[in-house]
């Protein structure tokens, strides 16, 4: 049947306005249904949704003042009901006579006639973000999706911040890109931007040091033609004085010729999007606008039809340009943990075949026979060939029970749904030999520098993966992979380096000397921490030149759920301040808008903070000079169940919340001169900790080497973790000492 076949029997729908809407902003669209030949029977149901993870807000009926007002205009005598199934659908049912052929039905989405300020639009950007209706005219259960769904175009905000990526690594006199970004709120780049911007290079050479950007650049501009002669870091300065926003670039390392290897950034599990004609715009995003230089789509195989494949095969050749950027092909085998959990695979070729782990998504089964229904029967398939599997905590984490060293060569450790120090410990003390990386597993289509929205489902902003390799090719990745020439962050470009006795990051070797480890580090930000462990043990903290500033008292909260995916804990708090008076707000790594401080005056506060796994907190800076006395008080739920909304294709499942542990503090900014005051919640390190906050003198690039004064026979893995005092971090890959005592 023809489109336009299905319009004159089915019906139509269109949206009301439609255009550009700026992310998270509040608005009234009313989608109009008018129904076709068949009219809609008694019984017959209409049902709006979009394909888009969303996390628009979800519509309400029963308070007309308030926001996300939604009502229904119809025909009063066909009785629609309404039933509201989650922030991504809602169907109407015709209770009373049927709907005629040319009636309509208009749904407001933010009826601001009881004096609300509309409907908030969802969080991240997205050029096409659909209203698909399908309608069951005969109310038999066989719906038919009407054709040419409306949409909205969702765009960034308002300019909230710069941000300015440089290459890690270069080499004297060889041209380079540079990249300068205005960002909103939520992390799309603010298409709206018209600021003019000054570079300060300092003793780089920037063709353009003024820019002002046009519509046409969407909020991102590139420059092309950057030097730098002198060896060392730089850093360099994006400022636009007059919107007051300022940007420090990535620490970029110059060096007299090039290296064996260089430096690439990427988000090889980049999370998916429900529409596979929309992967055109997950990769473009990750190559122009988070400027990295390679990405996975990682589609959860269950529900990645054989049309879809192929799309994304297409995606992954078009985007796939050696040496500029590289689209890793693979997919996600999504089986549930008692199967093994899910893992990501990837291929060092195009055009690969899929194996999935189940066809329970899909109406399509004719290639059932060639599911893998375990993670053992994945490892079985793929062995000896030149597929590459990962293992994380995503919808379903990877059980480390299982696990193929010749396949299995590293572990995301952060990524969008949080910071899982828990998994890195875990394949440590199996004595796996795997490296750690980071990614996003995002479903906005925001891969390389997604952040969490409304929704409780993503509690953090996209990890990065840092792989060292020759070039940028496809193999040369994966091999870097292989070979654990990789590291994770929480998404800032720390740049790091380690080696032992001369093997790089990753290897494996043996001696009979103990072994010296040696590690150069230079931050976005300056370190709280830097720390050498062996296996899990710390066998070295690096000296940070630091001093603390009694008017600076800092409250800091960390800590998972449960070791498993969906693991978030809420924490609700409350401060009040005696003896002096609040001056001052810093927020440390509130990753979203969503989580916020509110009710601030002279004497006290409140927050709601989303994390998982990470450090969040505040600066609350006080004025005078009299001992100040602090009352905490802090009520935590946790997530304890991993349900959500499948995109608004199948019936909804939910997110479980559980009330947990109340915490109550009371401590004076004199006893905080004598250290640290820790309430230890005692479940996967959640605690709270208030100190005076650290003020690192000149703490950005660290270079040591430690000669470990007793290392095990057998196998030693040594590794680096960073803690930026904005709490950024990162992790080395272990390198593998099999130290034979002499």
């Amino acid at each position: 049947m023809s489109d336009a076949e299905i319009r004159e029997l089915y019906g139509e729908a269109s949206l009301e306005p439609g255009g550009e809407v700026a992310a998270a902003s509040y608005g009234t669209w009313t989608l109009t249904y008018t129904a076709g030949k068949k009219g809609v029977a008694a019984g017959g149901r209409i049902r709006i949704y979009t394909d888009s993870d969303s996390d628009r807000a979800t519509p309400q009926m029963d308070d007309p003042t308030g926001a996300d007002y939604l009502t229904v205009a119809a025909p009063k005598a066909a009785r629609i009901g309404v039933l509201i199934q989650s922030v991504l659908s809602v169907i109407l049912t015709v209770n009373g006579r049927a709907l005629a052929p040319g009636e309509r039905v208009a749904v407001t989405f933010g009826d601001r006639h009881g004096g609300g300020p509309g409907f908030r639009s969802q969080t991240f950007a997205e050029p096409r973000h659909y209203f698909w209706v399908d309608v069951d005219v005969a109310g038999d259960g066989n719906p038919v999706t009407l054709p040419h769904p409306p949409y909205l175009s969702i765009v960034g905000g308002k300019a909230d911040k710069l941000a300015m990526n440089v290459p890690s690594i270069v080499v004297a006199g060889r041209p380079f890109q540079i990249q300068v970004k205005a960002e909103d709120a939520w992390g799309n780049p603010a298409t709206g931007y018209r600021g003019t911007v000054e570079i300060q290079s300092g003793n780089a050479t920037v063709p353009a040091e003024r820019l002002t950007f046009a519509e046409a650049d969407g909020g991102v501009r590139w420059i092309d033609g950057c030097t730098v002669a002198q060896e060392g870091i730089h850093r360099l300065t994006a400022v636009d004085e007059q919107a007051g926003l300022t940007a420090q670039s990535n620490p970029m390392l110059c060096q007299k010729a090039a290296g064996r290897y260089d430096l690439y950034w990427g988000d090889s599990h980049g999370g998916q999007v429900a529409l596979a004609e929309k992967i055109p715009d997950f990769f473009r995003h990750a190559r122009d606008v988070a400027a990295i230089h390679f990405a996975g789509y990682q589609r959860n195989d269950h529900v990645l039809s054989k049309r879809d494949w192929e799309l994304q095969q297409a995606a992954e050749r078009a985007y796939d340009q050696p040496g500029r950027f590289v689209a890793l092909p693979g997919f996600e085998w999504s089986a549930n943990t008692d199967r093994g959990g899910h893992h990501n695979v990837y291929f060092r070729r195009h055009d690969q075949p899929i194996r999935r782990s189940g066809h329970e998504g899909l109406t399509d089964k004719s290639d059932a026979d060639t599911d893998l229904r375990h993670i053992q029967d994945v490892y079985e398939a793929f062995r000896n060939t030149d597929a590459v599997i990962t293992a994380h905590v995503g919808g379903e984490h990877s059980d480390l029970a299982y696990h193929d060293p010749a396949l299995e060569p590293a572990v995301e450790v952060t990524s969008d749904h949080g910071t899982f120090e828990w998994i890195l410990e875990e394949a440590l003390s199996r004595n796996y030999k795997m490296g750690f990386f980071g990614g996003s597993d995002s479903h906005n289509g925001r891969p390389g520098n997604d952040t969490p929205g409304f929704q409780h489902r993503r509690y953090a902003k996209a990890g990065l993966a840092a792989v060292y390799a020759p070039e940028l090719t496809i193999p040369a990745v994966l091999s870097a992979y292989k070979a654990r020439r990789i590291y994770a962050t929480t998404g800032a470009r720390i740049l790091m380096r380690t080696d032992a006795e001369g093997h790089p990051m990753g290897a494996e070797f043996s001696t009979a000397e103990k072994p010296r480890i040696s590690a150069f580090i230079a931050g976005t930000a300056p370190f709280e921490s830097v720390e050498l462990f062996r296996g899990l043990e710390r066998i070295y903290s690096h000296p940070i030149d630091q001093t603390t500033d009694r008017n600076r008292v800092r409250v800091l909260w960390e800590g998972a759920s449960r070791k498993r995916s969906y693991s978030g804990v809420i924490w609700e708090g409350k401060l009040k301040v005696a003896g002096r008076r609040i001056a001052n707000i810093e927020e440390i790594r509130f990753d979203s808008p969503r989580s916020r401080v509110f009710d601030v005056e002279d004497s006290g506060l409140r927050w709601y903070s989303v994390t998982c796994g990470y450090r969040s907190g505040l600066i609350v800076e006080l004025t005078g000079a009299d001992d100040a006395d602090l009352e905490l008080v802090v009520e935590t739920s946790v997530i304890a169940g991993p349900l959500y909304g499948s995109s608004g294709i199948r019936a909804p499942r939910r997110m479980s919340y559980a009330p947990a542990e109340k915490v109550a503090l009371n401590v004076g900014t004199n006893e905080l001169e004598r250290g640290p005051v820790t309430m230890d919640i005692g479940v996967l390190n959640r605690r709270i900790t208030v100190s005076l906050a650290p003020e690192p003198r000149d703490a950005s690039e660290v270079e040591f080497s430690f000669t470990d004064p007793s290392p095990k026979p057998g196998i030693n893995p040594y590794w680096v973790r960073v803690v930026q005092r904005d709490m950024e971090m990162a992790w080395s890959s272990p390198i593998y000492v099999d130290y034979v005592a002499g």
